[in-house]
């Protein structure tokens, strides 16, 4: 689901949820574990969302932002459904990525990354700031 967070090392890193008050979805956890990634080693992104009463997602898309010391890539769409088993109806959800923090990177990397629904609203958003 999150396979930008193999692109980079980190020395330390914070994660948020970006839109909050303003998805569809309610953010209710999002951890990177280790919260301080090693080099070389797995990390683990936890997310758990609930998806309201009365919405049901049967597709959209899945935008990754990435900027690197404060320059912006052109940002990768694709299905929402490819990652995220759809449809999403009603009720609380957990996903769990894990992925090799790689080595490499000095400075700042900024990874978002946003869901939409068919209408471009935004169903959440989580932004991830790693600093090494």
């Amino acid at each position: 689901m999150f396979r930008l967070l193999t692109l980079f090392a980190a020395a330390s890193a914070k994660i948020n949820d970006c839109a909050v008050g303003k998805s569809v979805f309610s953010m209710k956890a999002v951890t990177l574990l280790p919260a301080d990634p090693v080099p070389g080693e797995n990390v683990t992104l936890h997310l758990e969302y609930v998806v309201p009463a009365g919405v049901t997602i049967t597709d959209g898309t899945a935008q990754y932002d990435v900027s690197y010391n404060f320059i912006p890539f052109s940002p990768t769409i694709e299905s929402l459904c490819y990652d995220v088993p759809c449809p999403l109806g009603p009720g609380l959800y957990m996903n769990d990525t894990i992925s090799q923090w790689p080595t490499g990177l000095s400075g700042t990397l900024v990874t978002k990354i946003t869901w939409f629904d068919l209408l471009k609203n935004v169903l959440l958003c989580i932004s991830i700031q790693a600093k090494f």
